[in-house]
C-alpha cells in the first residue's frame, strides 16, 4: 500500500473509533439518544381483578399509540411493556422489579389493585421512578411515596356519597355483600364507617369466582333487609344478580364504581342498581370523545371500568415528562401534584401533594340497557 494511501486509511479508522476530525473540538461525538422511552405497566392481566388490568392495558395501550402519532418525546417514541401482577401484592413487586432492573422503564402505571399498589410503593421509592395508579383506592396510600398519585379517588370519598344516599332514601337494615379480598374489605368498612351502626343487620364475605350464590340470597331474604350494598367485580355481580332473580329477591342494591361494566347492562335486576361514581367530562368534551372514539375503532367495544383513568395515567406522566425531562423524577412529579382541573378522559382531576385525586362524584344507575346518572 502506497504511504498516501495508508495514512488516508488510518485517518479514516481513527475518525469512525473516536469521533473527531482534525482541528475539531477533541470531545467525543454525541450520538442522539433514538432509544424509546419505556412505560412500565403493573396490570392484573389475569386472576381476580382480571378484567380490570386488561381494560386498563387497552386505555394505556392507546394513550401510548397516541404520544407516538405525535412523534414521543424529542423524536424518542414510547413503548409499553407490561408485566401481570395476578392481582397479588408478590406479584406485583416482582414484576415492577422487572420492568425497572431489567426493561429499563422510567415511567410507570399500576396496579389497579391497592394491594399491588401498595407493594409498588417501597420500590419506586428507592429506585425514583414516577407511578400513577388508575384504580389504587385505598385511603393509607395518601402519601405513600413522594414518586406515588392516583387517578381514582380514595374509598372514603366513595363510600360517603353512597352512604349519604341510602340514609336519604331511609334505608334501615342494609345487608353486606362483599368479595374476599383486599379491595372488597377496605369498601365494605368504609361503607360501614359512613353509616349509622344500627342500620348494618348483616355483612357476607364472598370468595371471589363462587358459581353458587344461593346460600348468600337466602341469608339476605331471611334477614328481612331493605336493601343491599354489595362489592363485587363484574363478573361475580352477574351470577348474583341472576341467582337472586331466580330465588326472587328483589331488593334495592347500592353498589360500588367497579360494578360499572357492559357486560352487566343486561342482568336481571339491574335497574334496581345505584353506585357512586366519578362524573367523567361530557360525552361532547373534546378528550372525552376522542378516547371514546378511538378506544371503540380500536377494540371494538365500549371503554371498561378503569380503561380512561389508565389512558390519563399514562398521558399525566407524558405530559409531565415532556414538560420537566425525565432526569429529574421528584420535579416530574411535583408537576403532577401540582395540577389543577387537568381534564383528563375520565373527568377533570385536581391533585393533592399527598398524590390524592379529587374529582366530583355522582349517582349511577342503569335504565333502557345503558348506564345512566340517576
Amino acid at each position: 500500500m502506497k504511504p498516501l494511501t495508508f495514512l488516508r486509511a488510518l485517518l479514516a479508522t481513527f475518525v469512525l473509533t473516536v469521533g473527531i476530525l482534525p482541528g475539531c473540538s477533541s470531545e467525543k461525538r454525541v450520538v442522539p439518544d433514538n432509544s424509546p422511552i419505556v412505560i412500565g405497566a403493573v396490570l392484573p392481566m389475569t386472576g381476580d381483578a382480571g378484567t380490570f388490568g386488561q381494560n386498563a392495558y387497552r386505555g394505556a395501550k392507546i394513550a401510548v399509540d397516541e404520544e407516538n402519532s405525535k412523534g414521543g418525546i424529542n423524536n424518542r417514541k414510547f413503548a409499553l411493556q407490561v408485566e401481570d401482577s395476578r392481582g397479588t401484592a408478590e406479584n406485583a413487586a416482582a414484576a415492577g422489579r422487572k420492568l425497572i432492573d431489567i426493561d429499563k422503564a422510567t415511567l410507570l402505571v399500576g396496579d389497579v389493585t391497592s394491594a399491588g399498589t401498595h407493594a409498588l410503593t417501597p420500590i419506586i421509592t428507592q429506585a425514583k421512578i414516577p407511578l400513577i395508579s388508575p384504580a389504587a383506592s385505598d385511603p393509607a396510600l395518601s402519601g405513600a411515596s413522594d414518586y406515588f398519585a392516583r387517578v381514582w379517588p380514595s374509598d372514603v370519598y366513595e363510600a360517603e356519597v353512597i352512604g349519604g344516599y341510602a340514609q336519604k332514601k331511609g334505608f334501615h337494615n342494609i345487608a353486606v355483600v362483599y368479595a374476599n379480598t383486599d379491595y372488597g374489605l377496605a369498601m365494605q368498612k368504609q361503607f360501614v364507617a359512613a353509616m349509622p351502626k344500627e342500620v348494618i343487620k348483616l355483612i357476607i364475605p364472598v370468595e371471589r369466582e363462587a358459581s353458587d350464590y344461593r346460600p348468600t340470597v337466602q341469608r339476605i331474604a331471611a334477614s328481612g333487609a331493605d336493601a343491599l350494598f354489595v362489592v363485587l367485580y363484574p363478573e361475580d355481580a352477574k351470577r348474583f344478580l341472576q341467582q337472586s332473580a331466580r330465588l326472587r329477591l328483589a331488593l334495592p342494591i347500592l353498589a360500588t364504581a367497579t360494578i360499572e361494566d357492559p357486560t352487566l347492562v343486561s342482568a336481571p335486576g339491574i335497574e334496581r342498581l345505584v353506585f357512586a361514581s366519578p362524573v367523567p367530562p361530557d360525552d361532547n368534551d373534546a378528550t372525552r370523545k376522542s378516547f371514546v372514539t378511538q378506544y371503540r375503532k380500536t377494540f371494538n367495544a365500549d371503554p371498561g371500568v378503569v380503561s380512561d383513568t389508565a389512558y390519563d395515567s399514562v398521558k399525566l406522566l407524558v405530559d409531565a415528562a415532556r414538560s420537566e425531562g425525565l432526569r429529574d423524577s421528584a420535579r416530574l412529579m411535583n408537576h403532577i401534584k401540582s395540577l389543577k382541573e387537568y381534564k383528563g378522559a375520565s373527568g377533570v382531576l385536581t391533585f393533592s401533594q399527598n398524590g390524592d385525586v379529587r374529582k366530583p362524584y355522582r349517582l349511577r344507575t342503569v335504565k333502557d340497557g345503558k348506564f345512566t346518572w340517576l
